[in-house]
């Protein structure tokens, strides 16, 4: 008669590791996108908002927050400084050079570039005539 092993067979490396990472939950991503919907403007990057919103590493909620948002947190957090500029160019009679500095831009023409980048287009008041053509 043999001896039948009490364990499983060993796994190898790759999905021993695979099995012991951590997973993002749903409630960690919305408290994400809450805080970057509130802070993004305040100058914080991908590092600060992990650390203010989940109980992973770095790299393993950026993987998983792509995968379920479709987007980079660097991506995210300047689609809402983007949002942010557009809503007070439109509704206030701040300056685009504030405009740019307060949602965390250098300055106009890195806002512009950021608008472009995210796809949308650049509003006409962003930019000072003499940079309008340059873009």
């Amino acid at each position: 008669m043999s001896k039948v092993p009490d364990q499983p067979a060993p796994q190898n490396q790759a999905s021993a590791r695979k099995a012991a990472r951590p997973v993002i939950t749903r409630a960690e991503i919305e408290a994400t996108l809450g805080y970057i919907q509130r802070h993004a403007c305040d100058g914080v990057g991908p590092a600060a908002v992990v650390k203010e919103t989940a109980s992973v590493p770095l790299g393993t909620f950026s993987r998983q927050f792509r995968a379920a948002t479709g987007l980079t947190l660097r991506a995210a957090l300047r689609q809402r400084q983007v949002e942010e500029a557009r809503r007070l160019l439109l509704r206030t009679e701040l300056s685009p050079q504030y405009i740019a500095e307060y949602c965390g831009f250098r300055d106009v023409r890195s806002a512009a570039r950021a608008f472009l980048a995210t796809g949308g287009e650049v509003p006409h008041g962003l930019l000072p005539p003499y940079a309008r053509k340059r873009l």
